[in-house]
């Protein structure tokens, strides 16, 4: 089930935008994107394929926010290359690769983190090394604590 920040999201982007965009073609979108830099156009192709995205990302992922991490980064990557969309009418099935590559990636990430930082059940005693008493622990006090308070805040 999609979180609902996730729909207030989808449905910003649904109501937000021309509406005349409706009708093109994702390679008619993707050519105003890139040659205008026209943000109703990429609002145009994250409303239509926003669920797709999500759905990957969810599907490959168990934990949600790490699924929300993916459908952003999924979305960036299509921001910044754009033009490497070869043909831009197929945007959808480049969407669908990015976000699973991604979800892939952070899922492994993930997997390889866990398994470095695995929880310590008792952690164990450490000794400290024991204090030598030279005799001079005193007078070195001493004089830092004669110091000016800029030279001692060091």
């Amino acid at each position: 089930m999609t979180p609902t920040w996730l729909n207030d999201v989808i449905q910003h982007l649904m109501a937000t935008g021309h509406r005349d965009d409706a009708g093109l073609a994702d390679g008619e979108l993707m050519t105003r994107f890139l040659s205008h830099r026209d943000n109703a156009a990429l609002a145009a192709l994250v409303r239509r394929h926003a669920p797709m995205v999500w759905g990957v990302c969810r599907r490959r992922l168990p934990h949600r926010h790490d699924a929300e991490d993916a459908f952003q980064a999924t979305f960036f990557v299509l921001v910044r290359k754009a033009a490497s969309v070869a043909p831009p009418d197929a945007v959808g099935n480049w969407l669908y690769g990015v976000a699973h590559k991604t979800a892939l990636r952070l899922r492994t990430a993930n997997f390889k983190r866990a398994r470095r930082e695995r929880q310590v059940e008792v952690l164990p005693e450490i000794p400290l090394p024991a204090r030598e008493e030279t005799g001079l622990a005193h007078p070195i006090d001493d004089e830092i604590a004669r110091l000016p308070d800029k030279y001692r805040a060091v």
